[in-house]
């Protein structure tokens, strides 16, 4: 039986180029080891753990062993997790046990899911597998094809994805709670991988997703729009899987900054960091200050994809445009509009350099529609909203805090966003939401019309176009508005920039939004405290000073940091140390 190990020589020349400023990661990675080597759940990641420090190896072989043997165990999540563990451990590992292992990828179902995640993980799982025991024939393989053919569907797959990723984007895009999911199989696939150019692409692949995260991140945070998100990571953000990669690769949060309880996953097994912890893939310094350096406020566009789309669209995939605000204190994105994305949509907030609790604030249309379901699942649309229900527990609540929605679109320009809502007669869910954290400092309603909110060193001016209530929960107080022709014009500052709370309000005060005749033309205007002038129409033109916004000019990747042509498959990372080209074309990467 032949064993398959990573190049040593590609890795000694991976760490060497990754190599320079010590972040901490090391100590970080063996504190992420230890801290999920204790845990007692059964999952492989704490299981891979274990085997590592040799920590409880009888119960590690124990777990390994029901793990193996259990054949209502399957799918996706664990033809990845079973193969890099059992590849980052194989030499602690008693030959019964190897046998086990292979046996698994025989009898069971590896089922390969619906999703764009999910793929990524099953031909993953299929690919090192079929690289770990080559040559067999289709009787010793669960799907009845030969090592041979799995190893090619595998990679011809792989190999697809991030040509399409590269070129018109992600689907699955930005998500703090799914990102783990792409980057844990990436990680094992760039650790084991013999062949050098799937082992080359996977590094570059985790580069990009690190450097695309690193873009929008500040202290821990995944701010913006993002395609899928629950709702207790979109409420509270240092609590989602993301937060848990910026720690590991970012070291921000700062350790003293960050409590034990929000460094443990919430979700059981969600210990996907762990396969980062236990590899040699280092994160290119570049990326590193990327993530880190907030000395400058910068604007960040991003063009994705819509996920596959399969009825009730002209396009299979339609692009998604995004649009970051970054600074120091805070950061404010987001999505267009639209559905973009079913179920777990989070199309906009602002986020603080916090580590409180619930540091976020935005709105939203609860939406809730057969046909949305049915433009992405090819279920019956009688069927769809009952069996989503089933998994998401929260698509058909008036009161979810996820939600795409076909009457909500957005404007942002710098600090300041306009949202704008044009809800039709006789749907399910006729109000918009806000979420505004009890953790505010300050919440204050004007005579002006504006709401004022500060946390710490951050101001918040929030101006509703219509009447609203207020709705006292848990962590949070919900505002709702009922009004069908609906909208929020929210401008954020901070100390830096506005000098105190009281002189930030004083000046929003004489700047209130503009939308005389609103029902009717469904139109505002709003100068901004830089001295720009929005002006917005639902299904209108975007205009800041008579200049319409065009999103068939955004790139990939456009900002101070990044850049990269749609179509291109070519991603320039750039900062005042240094250039990164990622070309996925050759693939190569070149450093100057």
């Amino acid at each position: 039986m032949r064993r398959v190990f990573a190049l040593p020589l590609l890795a000694l020349m991976a760490v060497a180029a990754f190599a320079g400023t010590d972040t901490g990661f090391e100590s970080r990675c063996a504190r992420l080891l230890e801290v999920a080597s204790e845990e007692t759940e059964t999952s492989f990641f704490s299981l891979a753990a274990k085997l590592r420090v040799r920590k409880d190896l009888p119960r590690a072989y124990a777990i390994l062993d029901s793990m193996s043997r259990d054949i209502s165990m399957g799918g996706m999540f664990y033809a990845y997790t079973l193969i890099g563990t059992y590849l980052h451990t194989r030499p602690m590992i008693p030959d019964s046990l190897h046998r086990k292992v292979r046996e698994a990828f025989r009898v069971r179902t590896m089922y390969r899911g619906d999703t764009e995640n999910h793929w990524v993980m099953y031909y993953t799982g299929i690919y090192l597998a079929a690289q770990t025991w080559p040559g067999e024939d289709g009787s010793r393989w669960f799907n009845g094809r030969s090592s041979e053919e799995n190893f090619k569907e595998a990679g011809a797959w792989l190999n697809a994805w991030i040509k399409t990723t590269t070129t018109i984007g992600q689907g699955e895009f930005d998500s703090p709670t799914y990102m783990t999911v792409f980057l844990a199989p990436l990680l094992v696939l760039y650790e084991f991988a013999a062949d050098p150019v799937m082992k080359r692409r996977a590094q570059m692949m985790l580069d990009l997703l690190l450097a695309d995260f690193a873009a929008e991140h500040l202290n821990g945070n995944y701010g913006g729009g993002h395609s899928r998100d629950y709702p207790d990571d979109i409420t509270n953000p240092l609590a989602a899987p993301a937060a848990r990669v910026a720690w590991l690769y970012f070291g921000q949060p700062k350790d003293e900054q960050w409590d034990e309880v929000r460094f443990r996953p919430r979700h059981r097994g969600s210990w996907e960091t762990v396969f980062g912890a236990l590899g040699s893939y280092r994160l290119p310094e570049i990326i590193y200050r990327i993530a880190t350096d907030r000395s400058t406020p910068y604007v960040h566009t991003e063009t994705k994809r819509v996920r596959n789309i399969i009825r009730f669209g002209d396009v299979k995939n339609p692009p998604a445009y995004k649009y970051t605000y970054m600074t120091e204190e805070y950061v404010l994105g987001s999505l267009h509009g639209g559905i973009l994305q079913p179920i777990q949509q989070h199309t906009w907030d602002v986020t603080f350099a916090e580590t409180a609790p619930n540091n976020t604030l935005f709105t939203l249309h609860p939406y809730v529609s057969a046909r949305e379901l049915a433009m992405f699942f090819p279920e019956e649309l009688k069927f769809l909203a009952g069996e989503v229900d089933r998994y998401h527990l929260v698509y058909t609540s008036p009161d979810k805090w996820n939600s795409s929605s076909p009457y909500e679109q957005t404007f942002q320009n710098r600090n300041a966003i306009i949202l704008l809502y044009n809800i039709q007669k006789g749907e399910r869910q006729p109000h918009v939401d806000g979420f505004f954290p009890k953790t505010l400092d300050e919440r204050l309603e004007d005579q002006s019309g504006w709401i004022f909110c500060r946390r710490g060193k951050v101001y918040i001016a929030f101006f509703p176009l219509k009447p609203y209530e207020w709705i006292e929960e848990k962590v949070n107080w919900r505002w709702r508005s009922h009004d069908l022709k609906n909208g929020v014009v929210v401008e954020i500052g901070s100390e830096r920039s506005d000098g105190s709370f009281a002189e930030f309000r004083e000046r929003a005060r004489s700047r209130r939004p503009a939308f005389s005749d609103f029902d009717r033309s469904q139109t505002v205007e709003f100068r901004t405290s830089t001295g720009d002038l929005m002006k917005f129409s639902f299904d209108g033109a975007r205009m800041v000073n008579g200049q319409a916004v065009d999103f068939k000019s955004y790139k990939l990747f456009n900002g101070p940091f990044m850049h990269a042509e749609v179509g291109s498959g070519v991603i320039t990372m750039t900062d005042k140390s240094g250039v990164r080209i990622l070309d996925f074309n050759v693939p190569s990467i070149t450093e100057k």
